[in-house]
């Protein structure tokens, strides 16, 4: 008798998912990484992001007080969520920071950073989770930090750029802190997707707001990428 195979878990279907739509967000990666005129797309690119990261942990916050709200008080999934929520958001505190750290050491001043109006691709891939979580249903959420919690550059490779685009070490600090504290917080994750009672319905949400993801953060970098050119 051929033995049964075991069923996916939630994570390994949520991370097939991702793999299978991301092939144009690592290409659009790659050639930033490898990108012959990188020190003058890397500030944009510390723009792009930070403009996104620091929205991070009010987008969190969002979804964990909708998550506690009276109507979603017996969701069970929710519920298990929002004990999730309430502590990643203390472990993502900071992180935006760290990119003005990088910035100030490549010369850019932090407070025009700030003051810097977003990108709309920016606006749109934070804002579009704002309407996931209050008008249909913040489980879309974790297709969200799915993506942003994929797999972050390694030191061993941060350095390699560091020498090759011969900026300062320095300059990368939140590529290696991330490369140090992202692959724990994927496995949180991914416990999590593994402990919740997931339905069907659940997983569509997750997977169309992770694919959304893919390719917002994939024009972001396309514009990072072409922003030497203006």
């Amino acid at each position: 008798m051929v033995p049964l195979a075991k069923p996916l878990t939630n994570s390994c279907l949520i991370r097939t998912k991702i793999s299978l739509f991301s092939a144009g967000l690592d290409k659009a990666a790659y050639a930033f990484w490898m990108h012959p005129e990188f020190a003058a797309v890397y500030p944009e690119y510390l723009h792009q992001s930070h403009s996104i990261i620091r929205a991070s942990v009010p987008l969190m916050e969002a979804t964990l007080q909708v998550c506690r709200s009276k109507r979603h008080a017996t969701d069970p999934v929710l519920q298990r969520f929002a004990e999730y929520l309430s502590h990643h958001i203390v472990e993502e505190s900071g992180h935006d920071e760290w990119i003005l750290n990088d910035a100030e050491t490549i010369g850019i001043n932090r407070q025009s950073l700030l003051k810097r109006i977003p990108k709309n691709t920016a606006k749109e891939m934070v804002g579009s989770q704002y309407y996931w979580i209050h008008h249909y249903h913040p489980v879309a959420m974790l297709g969200y930090i799915a993506v942003m919690e994929g797999t972050p550059p390694t030191t061993e490779f941060i350095e390699a750029v560091a020498r090759r685009t011969q900026l300062p070490e320095e300059a990368f600090s939140s590529f290696l802190l991330h490369a140090k504290v992202d692959p724990r917080h994927r496995a949180d994750l991914d416990c999590l997707l593994d402990l919740l009672p997931l339905t069907e319905e659940h997983h569509v949400l997750i997977g169309l707001s992770a694919l959304e993801t893919i390719n917002y953060l994939k024009t972001v970098l396309l514009d990072v990428n072409n922003s030497h050119l203006c």
